[in-house]
């Protein structure tokens, strides 16, 4: 892919999804493309499927479902960077006839009413508004067309002290995005859609968990074993240089160790976490 270089100044002063788009972060959602997939088969998506994927980032994940289900798939964004490199994405993988990417606002999207079969995010509706979105979301969706959320929960009913520790991390992740962050209970997923105006809403919740089949899925998407080594090496060495040579960036991924740290590697924390696969549908 081509990549645009910034100087380390311009690096530092991007927002934190620009940034990991900059340095090759392939997707930020924890079930990662395991997640996709069962997210996409929830949603029934097929060949004559136009889905419309809300807060795309650099692309994986859109590309994927447009490889794997054969749909066409649009998707938005708020960061240029992450838009640029989405559009390179597609270019390389030969998708330009199935997957498009174009900077869009969740809470006012730059398309007509009834235009989608599938409207998608993950990881996305964290950050946002859900009354106002998914009123937006509802808005484009063809009358029988399903919405799909990929989000984080905690659960409803935790120990005080894991409550004040899971806040924190809320905070933290507020404080690296400068965006809204909370991990909402799965009931509280499934009332805001169905506030929406959607109908038959399934939650479905999953442990953070890493196994082979989703490396399998990672290297197939970018087209093998070698590619995916190089993606990592590249991450690697990227992450290293930056963090050198830049304090705000260190701080930045100090402060993201904690955060995941407390959210998916503590023992009394981790167990009340997880990720949300939402449907309803028009």
């Amino acid at each position: 892919m081509q990549q645009t270089s910034l100087t380390i100044k311009e690096i530092k002063n991007l927002g934190y999804y620009d940034f990991m788009s900059y340095l090759g972060v392939p997707y930020f959602h924890v079930g990662g493309l395991t997640s996709t997939k069962e997210l996409a088969e929830l949603c029934q998506i097929n060949e004559e499927s136009k889905v419309l994927m809300v807060g795309c980032g650099a692309g994986f994940s859109a590309c994927f479902v447009a490889q794997n289900f054969g749909c066409s798939v649009v998707g938005v964004d708020i960061a240029e960077v992450s838009i640029r490199k989405a559009n390179e994405r597609a270019k390389a993988l030969g998708l330009e006839d199935k997957a498009e990417f174009r900077i869009g606002d969740a809470y006012d999207l730059p398309f007509e009413a009834d235009t989608f079969d599938i409207v998608i995010t993950e990881f996305v509706s964290q950050f946002l508004d859900t009354e106002r979105a998914y009123r937006e979301f509802v808005r484009v969706l063809k009358p029988g067309g399903m919405v799909g959320i990929n989000e984080m929960y905690s659960d409803a009913d935790m120990p005080p002290e894991v409550t004040e520790k899971i806040r924190e991390a809320e905070r933290i992740f507020s404080e690296i995005t400068q965006l809204p962050f909370s991990l909402p209970s799965p009931e509280d997923w499934k009332s805001w859609l169905e506030g929406a105006g959607l109908s038959d809403v399934q939650v479905h919740k999953h442990k953070v968990s890493v196994n082979l089949k989703e490396f399998e899925l990672v290297a197939k998407a970018l087209g093998g074993y070698g590619k995916f080594a190089r993606l990592f090496i590249s991450l690697m060495i990227g992450m290293t240089r930056y963090t050198i040579s830049s304090r705000k960036i260190r701080d930045r991924f100090r402060k993201l160790s904690k955060g995941k740290g407390i959210l998916m590697r503590n023992r009394s924390t981790s167990k009340h976490v997880g990720y949300a696969l939402a449907v309803g549908r028009k």
